[in-house]
């Protein structure tokens, strides 16, 4: 099976390497003053951009429009990791960086994301309130690797939704996440289940000893400016090629059909997150019908993506569906048609105009992950296909559905 991890080892397509160039690098102030530092990232964007219309992409307008946008959201990302502070002896609960605009690496359809950055050698206290978000979780960062994780639903919360977590080399009593030396962030996920009710959490992060004099408090370097401007660069060529590299290996194994679960926890995955992959590609007319029957979870979803690893527009558009928003048949399998119009399903995917992706179910806490059966279909074969009592929406029930997740998603992210 191929997966990110088979991609490549190098992780300069990891955005948060723009942001630890800063502090570590071979350039020095002299690159910055001669222009090296910024040619080089002029240099780096360019051969991104030679990817993006090269023959491994994909050649169909909107895809290719997608990819040079893409490269603006790459930009975007690693300028807000360049400029926005991260010091770990005085943290904060920032948004991820990755949004409903800014999307990288088939972010969830469902998620908010957080993190705060942590030093292995410190103690940290997080104080909370649950929420009602259907999947919380904290996970204890070595760079990109996971290497702790716990879900909100283990806690020890109290009868009001607070509860407070130690983060720490040594162990506490009570709610406990353990820290070693190459600990690095604590990232936060939300996955929202109905998205017209669930309530995030309310969560702070305090560092419980000072800290030494952080970069942030210092006069600005010229030569750590210079190194981030060469690791923009690099992020840009990197990404696009890291995840171009996933999605031809993936394809190779086959498009319109799923692979076997994978447990991605050294590529940043939760433990209690299995995922299972595939990649789409349908002509105008042709439709793709998932079948799949979902064990019991605490969440699962099914998303669509661009071929470059970004989800499909997912406020204006269904592409994206979980275990609160699906319909079941009453046989027990969910049944999806992935198509570029509206078949008047209530499942259905849209791939807004792409001609092909990456497409993801996500199984937590899942009794098993089953791996979804496809077969595709022209549009007019869906009658036959699809079982009678298949449920049906109108195109006005279509465009309330696309109004709720719409405002949904705009209150999630209000930027």
């Amino acid at each position: 099976m191929s997966t990110p991890e088979d991609a490549g080892a190098s992780m300069a397509w990891f955005p948060a390497t723009v942001g630890s160039a800063y502090r570590r690098g071979a350039a020095g102030d002299e690159d910055l003053m001669s222009g090296a530092a910024f040619e080089a990232m002029v240099a780096g964007l360019r051969a991104a951009a030679d990817l993006v219309g090269s023959a491994r992409a994909p050649t169909s307008p909107i895809d290719r429009a997608a990819g040079y946008r893409h490269l603006l959201v790459l930009l975007s990302l690693a300028i807000d990791e360049a400029l926005r502070p991260s010091n770990p002896y005085d943290p904060f609960f920032a948004p991820a960086n990755v949004d409903a605009v800014f999307k990288w690496g088939m972010d969830c359809p469902d998620a908010a994301y957080t993190g705060a950055a942590l030093r292995g050698g410190a103690t940290y206290r997080v104080r909370g309130r649950r929420g009602t978000a259907r999947y919380l979780g904290f996970q204890v960062m070595s760079g990109i690797e996971s290497s702790v994780n716990v879900v909100a639903d283990d806690l020890d919360i109290a009868a009001d939704g607070s509860f407070e977590i130690t983060l720490s080399a040594t162990e506490h009593p009570g709610n406990w996440m353990a820290l070693s030396e190459r600990t690095s962030s604590l990232v936060v996920r939300q996955f929202f289940y109905d998205w017209d009710s669930e309530v995030p959490a309310e969560l702070q992060i305090e560092c419980l000893e000072p800290g030494p004099t952080w970069p942030d408090a210092e006069p600005l370097s010229p030569a750590g400016v210079a190194r981030q401007l060469a690791a923009i660069g690099e992020f840009l060529q990197a990404s696009i090629a890291f995840w171009l590299d996933v999605e031809d290996g993936g394809r190779a194994q086959g498009v319109n059909v799923f692979r076997q679960p994978a447990s991605l926890t050294t590529m940043g995955a939760a433990a209690e997150n299995v995922s299972v992959w595939g990649s789409w590609e349908l002509d105008e007319n042709q439709a793709l019908v998932i079948e799949v029957t979902p064990p019991d979870a605490l969440y699962w979803s099914v998303s669509l993506g661009n071929h470059w690893w970004e989800t499909i527009d997912y406020a204006n558009r269904q592409s994206s569906l979980n275990g609160h928003q699906a319909v079941i048949d009453d046989d027990g399998v969910f049944r999806a048609v992935v198509a570029h119009t509206d078949p008047g399903v209530a499942n259905w995917l849209d791939t807004a105009g792409h001609r092909q992706g990456p497409m993801i179910f996500r199984w937590v806490r899942a009794e098993g992950a089953p791996v979804p059966t496809t077969h595709t279909a022209t549009i007019d074969e869906l009658v036959r296909v699809l079982p009678s009592g298949t449920a049906s929406v109108s195109p006005v029930e279509r465009r309330a559905t696309i109004g709720r997740r719409r405002a949904a998603v705009r209150r999630r992210f209000p930027r």
